[in-house]
């Protein structure tokens, strides 16, 4: 069993020390791509702003900074009235009445860490998991960072050391762990109607799949979202440990924050599936989201190394988003400037796991707020945003606010409204 440490530093430059009832995930439950399936977010409406950039130093300040909690939520969440919070009870009613036909299966808004407004629709609850599709990724991330906090592989670390057994063409020998988690391994994937990823979860052998693809680019050159990638992130961490992945998931990281109501499918060779295949609540999305928010700790226990939480939302590759921000992707997580409306560009970064349908963990910092959103949206990749704009304009100050029955009785109706709508 791996070692845990509480609160220890975290250093990147290591050296490794490592070195059959699988259940096959259902093809129909895989869907991975990117938030628009086609490698950058595309966005159906353009702001007339500035360029404006995603700020890491501003990003990781925040995450930095002394933020109000007051209890860990570790047996569940602490509900509280929006404006306790500074949020408008009645702005939150808009954003359910506007969205509720949009496809949203649930939604959980948290800040200051409490539960200030949660929704579903008829078909789900909040004990019910969700297939979270590529929010996945962002979970595999942290797996990865635990791995390297415990020696056993390094971010610099090449396929060919890790695969030594495997006769490697010299360009994809030289691909590393980093290059991997940033989608920038130059390995040749065919994201059209998800080809690559069938052929992938058709093959005998998922990794063996991948290593076997040929190369596109040379590593480190060009950004190409790829679940091969992911996938075989998850392959490499379990043959550097010795351990199932499995294991590490569960006492390293989702029994400290009291995950239990939790699956993720695993391939051929029981290898967790990196790129898709978990399921969890959106309480439990939520707790996840709060973790990151808090630079990787959990109670008195630092469950993802805090310098692997600040590597992971730091843009490792850009990209120019049709609504004027600069932003791009991470270690498995997508970063972005989210504008919010009005006569003078306003904006927040954040930094998000996506899947597709509408999966979303949005993580804002300066905000101090989570938003997790479970969907079946097959169109509109946007709405998961639109949603955020929206939670974001609720919020008016950092001060508790007056209470507002009124308000309260919309958001009280707006959600049983909800309640009718499905998705199905």
């Amino acid at each position: 069993m791996l070692k845990r440490h509480k609160n220890k530093p975290y250093n990147k430059n290591r050296v490794n020390q490592g070195g059959h009832a699988a259940s096959k995930f259902l093809l129909s439950n895989m869907l991975a791509a990117t938030p628009s399936g086609k490698g950058v977010v595309d966005f159906r409406t353009k702001l007339q702003v500035p360029s404006i950039p995603y700020s890491n130093t501003e990003v990781i300040e925040n995450l930095r900074r002394d933020k109000r909690l007051d209890y860990w939520p570790t047996d569940g969440w602490k509900e509280a009235e929006p404006e306790e919070h500074g949020m408008d009870s009645a702005a939150l009613a808009e954003m359910v009445s506007e969205f509720k036909d949009e496809h949203v299966d649930g939604f959980v808004l948290i800040r200051d860490g409490y539960l200030v407004a949660e929704g579903y629709n008829r078909d789900w609850d909040a004990e019910t998991r969700h297939p979270m599709f590529s929010v996945t990724k962002s979970v595999t991330s942290s797996l990865v960072g635990m791995a390297v906090d415990q020696d056993s592989i390094r971010e610099d670390q090449t396929l060919q050391e890790l695969f030594h057994e495997a006769a490697l063409e010299p360009l994809k020998a030289q691909i590393t762990v980093r290059q991997l988690l940033t989608m920038t391994s130059g390995i040749d994937w065919d994201n059209k109607q998800e080809r690559s990823s069938h052929e992938m979860a058709n093959s005998p052998d998922w990794g063996r799949y991948i290593l076997e693809r040929p190369m596109a680019a040379k590593p480190g050159t060009t950004f190409r979202y790829s679940n091969g990638n992911a996938h075989l992130l998850s392959v490499l961490v379990q043959k550097a440990t010795g351990i199932p992945l499995s294991v590490l998931a569960k006492i390293n990281l989702f029994d400290p924050m009291g995950i239990t109501n939790v699956s993720w499918g695993q391939d051929p060779q029981s290898n967790l599936i990196g790129a898709w295949g978990l399921q969890l609540t959106c309480r439990d999305m939520a707790k996840f989201g709060l973790m990151y928010l808090h630079n990787g700790r959990w109670e008195t226990y630092q469950v993802v190394p805090g310098e692997w939480v600040e590597e992971s939302i730091q843009q490792q590759a850009a990209e120019r988003y049709d609504d004027g921000t600069e932003g791009g992707f991470g270690y498995l997580w997508w970063l972005k400037p989210i504008v919010i409306p009005g006569d003078k560009a306003v904006h927040h970064n954040v930094f998000y796991a996506a899947g597709s349908g509408g999966q979303r963990i949005f993580v804002v910092p300066d905000m101090n707020m989570i938003m997790a959103i479970t969907a079946a949206n097959k169109e509109d990749d946007f709405m998961p945003e639109q949603m955020l704009i929206k939670a974001i304009m609720a919020v008016k100050s950092d001060q508790p606010l007056s209470s507002n029955d009124e308000g309260a009785a919309k958001l009280r109706a707006s959600l049983q409204s909800f309640k009718l709508t499905s998705s199905m």
